[in-house]
């Protein structure tokens, strides 16, 4: 889908469709209000009488009658001011051109009304390029539900902005790849099938690429992560991209120069182990993998844009399946770093595959670190499917990470790792236990990662309720896989690397 910039009046333009923003409680004013007295009236008339009351996801074409060049005007829905955030505002634009391909429109316009702000262009973009994505379908003869739009135009957006747009298409892009490697079935997007998709990936870019099978993973000592796979046919995968940003591989990097580590959570499909889940919904384990499917995509634009700041995706890949090789409840094992843990629960198997792979970014250099993962059930009591939860051990790493997610329309929300909870880690038998701890279960999974990140500043993502929104009734959060964590590894990757120059 092409996007692009125009500088000509809205009314003037050649377009399917012509989109004008309302806010909730808000009358048409500006260009908006230009555009309605061309068609008189019709547009002020329809929200004075709350026929278009402004509620987000609200999308209400109007013929044009040949008023205007237009063929339709589209109004469509901001919900109420003080409600719009950064992912309310992609929320509404994906809507926005879900509707309009299904009204088969092929060239469409966007014009910025007052409820849009200047700084707006970058929510715009990302929610339109997001309003593509559909899920892959496997079905033969399937006659799409939507058609593609060639064309959205930007009217009153200002001008000289082109960089912009194309980042934030980029931004759009990548979540948009997530949400389709989440979506992919899982005997298809297998641990060898991801390496693969990083290896292509790094040869895109011509960046490092490290994938370590059982032999180096077993020489490695990364214990955790074997066990998790041990009960699959399909053996796990440690893998590592790296963009040098700071320096060339090879060469020393500059003194003091940071090197962000994004480290995701690639189970490619999670049946519990031995600690059997419920088969109740088990097919969406698929999306077990949502924190993989963020950092490599991410990766992916921050080499694109050669930023100055080493970054490195490491997914700790595999599936958790109850073969008969698989771990046991009551086994221990020895981590990367040396830590020996009990298994209480082999369904807690996110922290223990994040622990290696944490150990494996800190062996090759990482100062920074964010680690992303479809952790706990308890997210979705805590915070539910609207943001995602984190925990963090350092105050000025975290507003860094907030204010990423805040510029990327991309909600998180800092949780406590009060000490008092230490004691709940403790085992009888081994350093640490991977579950039962009674309570505070996505804090918790967090402080068992924080175990493992060797001091170093690092924040946790728990995006198990914001990966995939399963909640019907919640109709104002998109429904099914979202990409969530993709945007804001970008944004931190340029916060830091800007700080850097």
């Amino acid at each position: 889908m092409k996007i692009s910039l125009v500088s000509a009046a809205a009314a003037e333009l050649n377009v399917d469709a012509l989109a004008v923003p309302v806010a909730t409680g808000q009358r048409l004013s500006g260009a908006a209000l230009e555009l309605d007295r061309a068609l008189g009236g019709v547009l002020s008339e329809m929200v004075v009488n709350a026929e278009f009351r402004g509620r987000i996801h609200e999308v209400l074409p109007i013929p044009a009658q040949g008023k205007i060049g237009p063929r339709r005007v589209i109004l469509y829905g901001l919900g109420a001011p003080h409600d719009l955030d950064g992912q309310r505002m992609r929320s509404a634009h994906h809507e926005l051109v879900r509707a309009s391909r299904t009204w088969g429109y092929k060239r469409m316009a966007v014009l910025r009304g007052d409820p849009l702000g200047m700084d707006s262009l970058k929510a715009v973009v990302e929610g339109c390029v997001m309003g593509t994505f559909e899920r892959r379908s496997r079905q033969t003869g399937a006659a799409p539900e939507r058609r593609e739009i060639d064309e959205v135009v930007l009217a009153g957006f200002g001008a000289g902005r082109e960089r912009e747009v194309v980042a934030a298409q980029e931004n759009g892009e990548a979540t948009n790849r997530a949400r389709e490697w989440q979506n992919a079935p899982p005997n298809e997007l297998t641990p060898d099938a991801l390496a693969q998709e990083a290896t292509r990936i790094a040869q895109r870019h011509n960046m490092e690429i490290e994938v370590l099978g059982p032999s180096e993973l077993k020489a490695g000592g990364y214990n955790l992560l074997l066990g998790v796979g041990s009960g699959s046919a399909k053996p796990p995968r440690l893998i590592r991209v790296r963009h040098h940003g700071n320096h060339t591989e090879g060469a020393s990097a500059k003194a003091g120069a940071k090197t962000l580590a994004l480290i995701g959570k690639g189970i490619t499909f999670d049946s519990g182990g031995i600690s059997l889940k419920e088969p109740d919904k088990m097919s969406r384990m698929k999306d077990d993998m949502s924190g993989a499917a963020a950092v490599l995509s991410a990766i992916d634009v921050i080499a694109s844009r050669k930023l100055p700041l080493d970054v490195m995706a490491v997914v700790a890949a595999a599936e958790n399946m109850p073969g008969p090789s698989a771990q046991r409840p009551g086994d221990v094992l020895v981590s990367a770093d040396g830590k020996t843990v009990e298994i209480v629960n082999t369904d807690a198997e996110g922290r223990l595959v994040l622990a290696d792979a944490l150990t494996h970014a800190l062996r090759n250099g990482a100062t920074h670190l964010v680690d992303l993962a479809t952790l706990t059930g308890a997210a979705t009591i805590a915070i539910g499917h609207g943001a995602s939860a984190a925990t963090s051990n350092d105050d000025e790493f975290w507003s860094l990470v907030d204010h990423a997610s805040r510029e990327a329309g991309d909600r998180a929300w800092r949780l406590p790792m009060y000490a008092d909870y230490r004691i709940l880690l403790r085992s009888q038998i081994a350093d640490l236990r991977n579950s039962e701890y009674g309570e505070a279960g996505t804090i918790m999974g967090g402080m068992f990662i924080a175990e493992f990140v060797g001091g170093k500043p690092w924040a946790h993502i728990d995006i198990a309720a914001s990966a995939w929104n399963t909640n019907d009734e919640l109709t104002t959060i998109l429904r099914g896989p979202s990409g969530a964590g993709t945007r804001l590894c970008i944004e931190l990757a340029e916060l830091m690397a800007g700080a850097e120059r």
